[in-house]
């Protein structure tokens, strides 16, 4: 896991380094600019014409020093000061007057010329009000210049945009890749700050896990270099029961598919076996699709007897997907809710059930504060809102504080599914960030194949948050790779399922070549 902070943990960080470990503010900001340059290199762009535009903080200190050193390497720099010399930071003023020892000189204004790179170092993690004014003037600018073809350079974070939310603080940067120094910073994994970050780059310049000093950041994010390492390990002499027995409670009439994918993603994860509570007029499409299924259907009302023992040959239980909010769904859920304590997975109409109906509402709370076993909710944006009794603007507004609301209330862990999910636990301020999929998984059932990820990774004994903050992104990379294969408007849940033992494969490669 990679972690990504807000602003004041990188402040704290950042004043940890210097105060208490000895590093200087001075070599920090040498590192980041070299780190900088670096990068630009790679990106094998023309560099013929570079502009810099610098504010008065730090980040504009870091932006003066990367124009001195392409400078030095005799590339044509520009370096525009956008505020007031006498406002600058101490440390921002010095590569001015370093610049002014080697002979080269600030702009006062941009020119009309034509460059081929800009770099950004306007505003860095501190903004905490819209931008307006020169400076509002000063982005737009930037930007019509890289919609004419200059290729834009974030420093450590692209102007405009809130480290901690993403959110655009009134204009922003659009950069084509962002040098982001020690750690990602929360907001560049969010939307929309996510969109004007492009490609993300994480360089080290001297702040490491020893400047946390205690104090550990509460937010991460994956990446597919670590999963080997995460992944279940799978034993040579183990047999079906070894690696999990997952009970499925759903689909309802007409709504046959959402046993299927979630089914198909349990089984494609890896778990021993899978059983499908449904009703009876799914038995035929289940068996003829999922043969490796067990089932039991019901014509009218399930028998709990029947429910009952299912559930006890369970190690996992998933309810939700396709089930309706019929007389019957209430049933099942009332029976899973008051079952043995086990891990368990709600999603879809088993969360709306959750919403709507009082007594199940009390049963999934004491369910989730009093079971020793994970209980996961994977709700949308609107199944959320309805779950904490909230509006879609309040969700729009602080969609962290409904996730962490919706933890605590329910005892559970939250995979917020949205655009970019966000995994919550709730006895600890846990919080993964996931940075895999594509728009092309906003299709329906995408959420059925989630709930099957999660639970098949349950089964294999996984710990609860870590099945389901890595569930999202397993789901996120087979989203991934089903739309390299059949393009983002064609592909459907189904796609993302069958994906799914691909990607393992590769991770399951990937490992085995890292202990070679």
């Amino acid at each position: 896991m990679r972690y990504a902070v807000n602003a004041a943990e990188m402040k704290r960080y950042d004043n940890n380094t210097i105060e208490k470990i000895g590093l200087a503010s001075e070599v920090l900001m040498e590192r980041a600019a070299l780190a900088v340059t670096e990068e630009l290199k790679k990106t094998a762009r023309r560099m013929k014409r570079v502009l810099v535009v610098a504010g008065c903080g730090n980040n504009g200190g870091d932006g003066i020093a990367v124009g001195r050193l392409l400078l030095l390497e005799g590339v044509a720099v520009d370096v525009h000061l956008v505020g007031e010399m006498e406002k600058c930071s101490p440390e921002t003023r010095h590569q001015l007057k370093i610049l002014e020892n080697l002979g080269f000189s600030l702009k006062s204004k941009t020119e009309d010329a034509e460059y081929d790179m800009i770099v950004d170092a306007l505003f860095g993690i501190g903004l905490s009000r819209e931008i307006t004014g020169r400076y509002k003037e000063m982005i737009e600018d930037i930007n019509r210049r890289k919609e004419k073809g200059a290729f834009v350079c974030a420093v450590d974070i692209a102007s405009g945009i809130c480290a901690d939310t993403g959110k655009v603080m009134g204009c922003a940067v659009k950069a084509d890749l962002t040098v982001a120094f020690a750690f990602a910073k929360r907001g560049q994994l969010l939307y929309p700050g996510r969109e004007y970050t492009g490609e993300l780059v994480v360089r080290d310049i001297g702040i490491t896990e020893q400047s946390f000093m205690q104090e550990v950041p509460k937010a991460g994010y994956y990446e597919s270099r670590d999963l080997s390492a995460y992944l279940p390990k799978r034993r040579p002499d183990g047999n079906k029961g070894t690696f999990g027995k997952v009970l499925l409670i759903a689909g309802s009439r007409d709504m046959s598919g959402a046993c299927l994918l979630c089914g198909k993603a349990i089984l494609r994860m890896g778990a021993g076996m899978v059983k499908i509570i449904t009703p009876e007029c799914n038995r035929q499409i289940v068996q003829q699709v999922l043969p490796e299924a067990m089932l039991y259907t019901f014509a009218e009302e399930p028998e709990e007897e029947r429910v009952m023992e299912s559930y006890a040959w369970a190690d996992v239980v998933v309810i939700g997907p396709g089930i309706s909010k019929s007389k019957e769904a209430c049933l099942l859920m009332k029976y899973v809710l008051t079952g043995e304590n086990k891990p368990l997975v709600i999603d879809a109409d088993g969360l709306n059930l959750i919403s709507e109906k009082e007594e199940l509402k009390e049963l999934a709370k004491k369910r989730g504060r009093e079971g020793v076993y994970p209980m996961i909710l994977t709700p949308h944006p609107g199944e959320l809102v309805r779950l904490c009794g909230m509006t879609m603007t309040e969700y729009k507004e602080d969609r962290l504080k409904l996730l962490y609301q919706a933890a605590h209330a329910y005892g559970a862990i939250i995979a917020g599914k949205d655009a970019v999910t966000i995994t919550v636990g709730w006895k600890e301020e846990e919080l993964i960030i996931n940075t895999s999929g594509t728009d092309g998984m906003a299709t329906a059932g995408s959420g059925d194949v989630l709930a099957g990820v999660i639970a098949g990774l349950l089964a294999q004994k996984a710990e609860g948050f870590q099945a389901a903050a890595l569930g999202v992104y397993l789901h996120g990379l087979a989203g991934q790779e089903a739309a390299h294969l059949l393009g983002r408007y064609g592909m459907t849940a189904g796609d993302i399922a069958d994906a799914l033992g691909y990607v393992l494969k590769c991770l399951e490669d990937a490992g085995k070549e890292e202990h070679l």
